[in-house]
């Protein structure tokens, strides 16, 4: 690596994401100097698409090429990425490039709920959160606001409002509509979902036409993903630098941060100085960096006196359920997923078994039996022509998929290293996953699969046609925990304010800092935390 440049400023990010794009949109109109560090590069909407539309895979990562200068697990390769140390195979799915993984999750936009703070204090598992849904509540407003998140106010999912969501909700699917006389009949009910996705015209994207590929990609930019704030930072003055890979966090004498060393595709390197620093890279690279970033005043890894860094790894268990209706349900139309069940979610059996969210997919039998897979097995079984067509018609109207995903209790020994031997094709540590599933979990879904095939049998189907459902797995779309809240530093990375223990001048934002992973999305409250840890930062003294 040639010698290095320097940058100065206020506040230096790493990572563009939903995390580093609203801090760095909330700072930069404070007359702050920011710089945003991107190990990607940025790319457009209509490039991602006709990579997606080219790439025979057709999973989370399809969109989105591979970038030897900054590697990111890819569909089907997995385990060529992560180094699987557990029972379970991690399937972590992000993205590196401008705006982060945010450019292929569902677009799900709702709060956590109160109890979903308070897991060890309710119901005598999990942990509580250092914070209260009172102090996120005015930041999940704002967030809101700015995403225009679309919503029905007679469906919070336990998340408290004091006012109605800034667009109305996104119509439910005839799928939607369907279910409701099964779930009815076993006493429970559906609800449209909150979406980060526009009903309406709002701040220069469309309204949702329903692709039904918001994952991997929204092709008219209904759907919002944090490339909108860092364009919106960069216009109130922040610098993006993309394809500047963080390689190391130097410390001084003092334990405080003293520069990031960030690498170039040419070879040469960057050193940006800053007065604070705040590691925004998700869940995976936020551990890989602190542990990569081993030195005589942190010779375990930065911020990890306590041996805490990539320990408390969370995602969710998904198992899915899936059959052929009698009458079409017209499946594919839409957003993935509209509306699931209200019940299970939260609840007095947490105390016992893990809370789950369950979803009607109107993706249909994507990742199953799709479209594609089921071409091909009818033209093995001789299908051609007009009855190659009508049977793909009829089959693919009837596909119902449900799909139901699990929280997972924080433990320890679920944990992110980097490997001693293998690396990525930057030269970087590969992450070595251990990952085991605990029975809470598993009693969750077991209780939600038996809820799923009982409104598959008023369906008629049960006795039909062939009702399939697979084992648990880990979900590829939750990465969550490696750096987490706290106020003990001997079980913690950073405490209630996103400050580290170990570094005056180090904070860490996003989903590696939460305590649980309930079955709600995070992305809303890494927004909203992002803009209370802006009004800290900005307080007198908050750089100090």
């Amino acid at each position: 690596m040639t010698a290095s440049a320097i940058e100065t400023c206020d506040v230096a990010i790493v990572g563009s994401g939903v995390a580093g794009a609203h801090l760095a949109y909330a700072l930069a109109p404070r007359s702050m100097k920011v710089i945003i560090l991107e190990a990607g590069a940025r790319r457009s909407r209509s490039e991602l698409v006709r990579h997606f539309f080219a790439n025979p895979t057709k999973g989370p990562q399809s969109a989105y090429p591979p970038d030897a200068f900054a590697p990111f697990p890819l569909d089907d390769r997995y385990d060529q990425f992560y180094v699987q140390g557990g029972e379970m195979p991690f399937i972590g799915a992000y993205l590196r490039l401008v705006g982060g993984t945010s450019w292929h999750w569902t677009g799900f936009a709702d709060r956590l709920r109160p109890n979903d703070l308070q897991m060890r204090s309710l119901y005598g598992v999990g942990e509580d959160w250092p914070i209260s849904y009172a102090e996120l509540e005015p930041y999940y407003e704002l967030a809101e606001k700015e995403w225009g998140v679309a919503g029905d106010e007679r469906f919070v999912w336990g998340a408290p409002r004091r006012g109605p969501f800034p667009q109305p909700p996104i119509p439910t699917t005839l799928l939607d509509q369907k279910l409701e006389p099964a779930l009815r009949q076993l006493g429970l009910n559906g609800a449209p979902f909150s979406h980060a996705r526009n009903s309406v015209y709002f701040d220069g994207r469309p309204i949702c036409c329903g692709s039904n590929t918001c994952v991997p990609i929204c092709p008219i930019g209904a759907k919002y993903d944090a490339s909108v704030h860092v364009a919106k930072a960069e216009k109130a003055g922040a610098k993006l630098l993309d394809r500047h890979r963080v390689d190391f966090i130097e410390l001084d004498a003092a334990r405080r941060v003293s520069a990031l060393v960030a690498a170039r595709p040419d070879g040469s390197s960057l050193r940006v100085v800053a007065r604070h620093y705040v590691i925004c890279c998700h869940a995976i690279e936020t551990p890989r960096l602190l542990l990569a970033s081993r030195q005589e005043y942190a010779p375990i890894g930065v911020a990890n006196s306590h041996d805490n860094v990539g320990r408390w790894l969370l995602t969710q268990a998904n198992q899915d359920c899936w059959g052929l209706t009698r009458e079409a349900v017209l499946p594919y139309r839409g957003p993935q997923q509209t509306s699931g069940i209200e019940q299970l979610r939260d609840g007095a059996f947490r105390r016992d078994y893990a809370a789950v969210g369950t979803s009607f997919m109107n993706s249909g039998w994507s990742g199953n039996s799709d479209a594609s897979k089921l071409a091909v097995t009818l033209i093995k079984q001789g299908l051609r022509g007009q009855e190659l067509v009508h049977t793909l018609n009829d089959r693919i109207s009837r596909h119902l998929r449900l799909n139901s995903s699990a929280e997972i209790l924080p433990r320890p020994e679920n944990r992110v290293e980097l490997d001693k031997d293998l690396r990525d094709e930057a030269g970087v540590p590969r992450p070595r996953v251990t990952f085991s599933l605990d029975e809470y979990t598993k009693r969750g879904l077991e209780r939600a699969l038996d809820i799923n095939r009982e409104i598959f049998k008023i369906f008629g189907l049960m006795n039909e046609t062939k009702v399939e459902w697979n084992s648990p797995y880990l979900s590829n779309a939750i990465i969550a925990g490696t750096t987490r809240m706290g106020r003990e530093p001997t079980t913690s990375v950073v405490g209630p304010d996103l400050l580290t223990h170990d570094h005056a001048n180090l904070s860490i934002l996003g989903a590696s800092t939460h305590c649980t992973a309930p079955v709600n999305a995070p992305s809303l409250t890494i927004a909203a935390m992002a803009y209370r840890l802006a009004d800290r930062l900005t307080a007198a003294g908050g750089l100090d």
